[in-house]
């Protein structure tokens, strides 16, 4: 298709402030490992789980598409994660490396080791609170560490360190983990941002007061940033921290995992790859890889998903339509196709001459039909009443299929039931109950 405009006019036409030398970090790594979550994390989304099989083509995906560390498990949380832990440590994957889960703990990585794992991430929340919550001290804390790493190195596992809550950490406590880490063996050492309170501006000072008190003269150890969305900005913190050294970026397929979410994997690829930053992923695969997880899921992604969602290239408007019609530039800042999906065009209310006249032309040609010569007057006739036709519609019949929708999805995302718990409860303490306690009573 030819459009109005050339690509070197657009080069003239499309500013781009991200260019603008001093705007982004002169000294950003030119290249990072994507380090995907959705196996671990994204299965923590309320009322997902996974089978074994599910695990293994999401793996192998991830794979395909080029990521670099994927976390699958957690072996010592039950004896069957251990099992699928070590069926997904017999499959083979030609890029990734597979991780599994553990606290410092003997108990946790021994589950690690038996599951056959090569390579662990340990982690640990750090804040004051959790500190007191545990009933540590900090100095216990940093032995704790030591002694889980030490454990883990000793065992022949390659270690990844994750500072748990360590954006609620006092600085000076935070720092000392870290170097606490990297002194015992750990090989990368991650922020992780665990109840999304960073903003852009935090990330940036936090990830500098780690390069520059922890990581200066650490050449072979990397820093990562698991991030989440509580209040919305999990990828702009991973970008910002990729920005500024990380260059493990923690991401989850479509953005899922608990509460809010993670980071999504689409939107920081995109981002990253945009500002000359090569993630090494397949971006045409994006698509297939997010409808894929959608499905294993059954958690709808939003229609207005950025990447992904069946919005992200759609356009109604007859100005955007003008536009897009002239160059697709105009109101789209990457071709669809790069990450596998394609443009729609609708028609309704916000419709105008432009999105009519290419309408026409699409569906005849489809009928492989030629254009005739069609008036002004007839378009504004056809306009006028394709934008009666789509407010004709009756908003009482679409409030109603929207409710049987979200009575629906409520079925699918309840996990178990207030009834099915406490039955299961009655059930195991049924035989030592007493005539009148609480449980007798319920059945009553």
């Amino acid at each position: 298709m030819s459009y109005r405009f050339t690509k070197e006019e657009l080069k003239e036409l499309l500013f781009d402030f991200n260019s603008i030398e001093n705007v982004l970090p002169s000294n950003k790594p030119s290249k990072v490992c994507i380090w995907d979550e959705t196996l671990r994390d994204g299965e923590q989304s309320p009322a997902v789980f996974l089978t074994i099989d599910e695990k293994i083509h999401l793996s192998k995906l991830l794979d395909e598409i080029g990521v670099k560390l994927i976390a699958v498990g957690f072996p010592a949380v039950s004896k069957s994660e251990k099992e699928i832990v070590k069926v997904l440590m017999k499959e083979n994957h030609n890029n990734a490396a597979i991780l599994a889960v553990a606290r410092p703990r003997k108990e946790d990585i021994d589950a690690c080791i038996e599951s056959d794992a090569k390579e662990i991430v340990i982690f640990m929340p750090i804040s004051d609170f959790f500190i007191k919550m545990l009933k540590l001290t900090q100095e216990k804390e940093l032995e704790i560490i030591t002694n889980g790493i030490t454990y883990a190195k000793d065992h022949g596992l390659k270690v990844n360190w994750v500072s748990e809550d360590c954006t609620r950490a006092q600085l000076d406590h935070l720092l000392n983990v870290f170097k606490t880490a990297i002194s015992a063996g750990a090989e990368r050492i991650v922020i992780g941002d665990t109840v999304g309170v960073l903003t852009p501006y935090s990330t940036k000072f936090l990830v500098h007061q780690i390069m520059d008190k922890v990581l200066q003269n650490q050449n072979n150890i990397h820093l990562g940033i698991h991030c989440h969305d509580d209040f919305g900005v999990a990828v702009a913190n991973t970008v910002t921290g990729v920005f500024e050294g990380c260059t493990y970026p923690h991401t989850c397929i479509n953005g899922y995992g608990e509460r809010a979410g993670n980071a999504a994997l689409e939107e920081v690829v995109l981002l990253l790859e945009r500002n000359g930053i090569k993630t090494g992923i397949k971006m045409d695969k994006l698509k297939e890889l997010s409808e894929t997880t959608e499905k294993y899921f059954a958690q709808p992604l939003q229609l207005n998903k950025a990447v992904v969602g069946r919005y992200a290239f759609a356009h109604e408007s007859g100005l955007h339509i003008a536009g897009i019609l002239a160059h697709p530039l105009s109101y789209e800042p990457i071709n669809p196709k790069m990450v596998g999906a394609q443009r729609k065009f609708y028609l309704g209310k916000g419709s105008g001459s432009k999105s009519i006249i290419h309408a026409i032309k699409e569906k005849l040609t489809t009928l492989d039909l030629k254009l005739p010569d069609i008036s002004d007057e007839i378009i504004k006739k056809v306009v006028a009443e394709v934008k009666a036709k789509h407010e004709e519609s009756s908003k009482e019949d679409i409030q109603n299929s929207f409710q049987i929708i979200k009575q629906e999805l409520e079925k699918i995302s309840t996990g178990v039931s207030d009834k099915d718990f406490f039955e299961i409860v009655n059930k195991y303490m049924q035989p030592i109950a007493k005539e009148d306690d609480w449980f007798k009573k319920k059945e009553n």
